[in-house]
């Protein structure tokens, strides 16, 4: 080695001696330190991080407790337990038939038509009149009606049986407005002008 080399590794070899010799800890300084550790008291910021440990530990077992508990001595928390079967009208049914073979089945709820068949028809028998307009005539009549969005289609044979009693009105043309009357049952028993008041569906 040449001398520069051999004078740098003897300052560097000489200073990491004294610093080592600075920072190292005697023997009775390392066991001050022991000492110090041993004998002092847990902070309060430690106590009481383990008080909030200790209760959420508590909690979690409450409450793992009490819930399988309750699966016990309760019914089960289910979907069938809150829905009443009635309130639906269609009933799709798959099941493993006797035979083995996998089957479906739709059924519908008797009871739940025949409430809605039962409301529409009294909704309909109620209507009097409706108006509507006359929107295309060829052997039978088309009716655009104000009620529903409904196209109310009249046969020639109703219009025949109309016009014999005198029942409708001469000079109804295409795009006129029409009140339709009902009778108690909802058929229709009359055809005339709206009147001056109604215009169109709203008016």
């Amino acid at each position: 080695m040449n001398k520069p080399d051999e004078q740098f590794d003897q300052k560097l070899t000489q200073h990491y001696k004294e610093r080592k010799a600075r920072t190292t800890l005697s023997a009775s300084q390392k066991k001050a330190l022991l000492n110090n550790a041993s004998h002092k008291k847990p902070s309060r910021l430690s106590f009481t991080l383990q008080l909030t440990s200790l209760a959420c530990a508590l909690g979690v077992f409450a409450f793992i407790v009490f819930d399988s508990n309750e699966g016990i001595n309760h019914a089960p928390k289910t979907v069938l337990n809150t829905i009443d079967i009635h309130d639906y009208s269609i009933i799709k049914t798959h099941e493993i038939n006797p035979s083995g073979s996998y089957t479906s089945a739709i059924t519908e709820q008797k009871h739940a038509l025949d409430t809605q068949h039962a409301n529409s028809l009294r909704l309909h028998q109620q209507r009097h009149i409706e108006y509507g307009t006359l929107v295309k005539v060829d052997n039978d009549w088309y009716i655009a009606s104000c009620n529903d969005e409904v196209l109310v289609q009249i046969k020639q044979s109703l219009l025949s049986d109309l016009k014999g009693k005198h029942a409708v009105e001469s000079g109804l043309n295409t795009g006129d407005m029409l009140a339709m009357a009902h009778n108690g049952k909802g058929q229709i028993v009359a055809l005339k002008h709206a009147g001056v008041g109604v215009r169109q569906c709203g008016a």
